[in-house]
């Protein structure tokens, strides 16, 4: 392939090269460029796609493709100095008959053109980590902005949490207003990631779908800065703590595991470069959530055991009791009144008769169940101690008639 940017280095040498004192460009000069200028950027972008159809090797077509890309920029970024361009609004600026600068806003909007062209059909070749000259993002800012307003707008009418369109706006934004060294690979993820949203937002989802929908694109575009990885992890939190058992809230941050790994991830794709993916950081997160619930489990139950030992006898076999619990509760409250057994205090009481009996109804008895009925002993339950102390009276008769 023949070199195809002739004359965008003619104009630069003869127009915009300070060592050449050459007179104000007449308007019939310009537009006979300006029309040249529009045939050409056609031209090369015939000879861009022959190159790419051409049988030539793949590694030569994409070193090709790059050293033009680099070129173009340095032409771009040179007019861009030599004019003064540094904002959309300095087209407005420009006085009449200032023909030499209007020549070098064309230049720049063909090579803006060209690289645009280059970014969308040569997406393979196109080094995504090249600096982006300063007119080409110039004329991207507004169409970022836009993408980003529509976002807001669809994000306020599906009513998505105010909370995450704040993140995304004031991350993308501060790209927009700080693009300094920034490359075509972040120009590049903002322009998709908006229009992803957009799309998201833009389909026929609400309520918890669309959120899920909406956290799920996320994850797949790896929009990996803190805030949003805050953002989720706190909603998972909030989430799991709101169940009432320690197997609930380890079930469903399991389940919370097993949807972040099996989300898809864009490949080569990412809002910081060099940062850990928003899925790892989560995968991460989730994993010492359930690590520290295990751990504190066992803690748990190493304690339970613990107070066991202090608490209850050495044996575990409690006494089984035909008596009710308020029977039997009755009836030890009495033993305790009357000296035959002799507790430290009724509570004592209370928490030797949980631990050592149960009954047909009551395998463990409860302590408040305990309380409640030796304090406070219905009538009935009194009656019928009564009579099984009579009983009782009457087979001691009988045990001393045998003798």
């Amino acid at each position: 392939m023949k070199y195809e940017l002739q004359l965008f280095d003619y104009i630069v040498n003869e127009y915009f090269n300070s060592k050449n004192n050459r007179p104000p460009l007449k308007e019939e000069e310009f537009r006979i460029w300006a029309e040249d200028l529009e045939r050409e950027e056609e031209r090369i972008k015939q000879s861009f796609m022959m190159l790419a159809f051409s049988e030539i090797e793949d590694k030569i077509i994409e070193r090709q493709i790059q050293l033009y890309q680099q070129k173009l920029i340095l032409i771009s970024n040179h007019i861009s100095q030599q004019v003064g361009y540094l904002s959309i609004e300095y087209e407005l600026q420009l006085k009449d008959g200032d023909y030499l600068s209007q020549l070098g806003l064309i230049l720049i909007d063909c090579i803006t053109a060209l690289l645009t062209f280059i970014e969308k059909h040569f997406t393979k070749y196109f080094s995504q980590d090249s600096q982006i000259p300063t007119s080409y993002f110039i004329n991207s800012q507004n169409q970022l902005r836009n993408q980003l307003v529509r976002v807001k707008e669809l994000g306020k009418l599906k009513k998505i949490d105010s909370s995450l369109l704040k993140i995304i706006n004031h991350h993308i934004n501060t790209f927009i207003d700080n693009p300094k060294n920034a490359s075509y690979r972040k120009l590049i993820y903002c322009k998709t990631f908006l229009e992803e949203i957009e799309t998201i937002l833009s389909r026929d989802l609400k309520g918890i779908r669309l959120e899920k929908q909406f956290i799920s694109n996320l994850l797949y575009l790896n929009f990996n800065v803190f805030a949003i990885y805050n953002y989720i992890s706190l909603r998972i939190k909030k989430n799991y703590q709101s169940k009432s058992t320690y197997r609930e809230q380890l079930l469903l941050l399991q389940l919370f595991k097993k949807l972040i790994n099996q989300s898809q991830v864009k490949p080569d794709f990412e809002f910081n470069q060099g940062v850990e993916s928003l899925k790892a950081s989560l995968i991460n997160w989730v994993n010492e959530e359930i690590f520290f619930f295990k751990e504190r489990k066992q803690l748990a139950i190493k304690f339970n055991h613990h107070h066991t030992l202090i608490n209850r006898p050495v044996s575990n076999t409690k006494i089984y009791s035909k008596l009710s619990v308020g029977q039997l509760a009755y009836l030890m409250k009495l033993l305790a009144n009357s000296n035959i057994i002799a507790p430290e205090n009724t509570s004592k009481l209370v928490e030797f008769i949980s631990n050592n009996f149960s009954t047909s109804s009551q395998k463990d008895i409860s302590l408040k169940s305990l309380r409640n009925k030796i304090y406070s002993p219905e009538n009935t339950t009194i009656e019928n101690v009564q009579e099984i102390m009579e009983t009782l009276v009457e087979k001691a008769e009988k045990d001393k008639s045998l003798n």
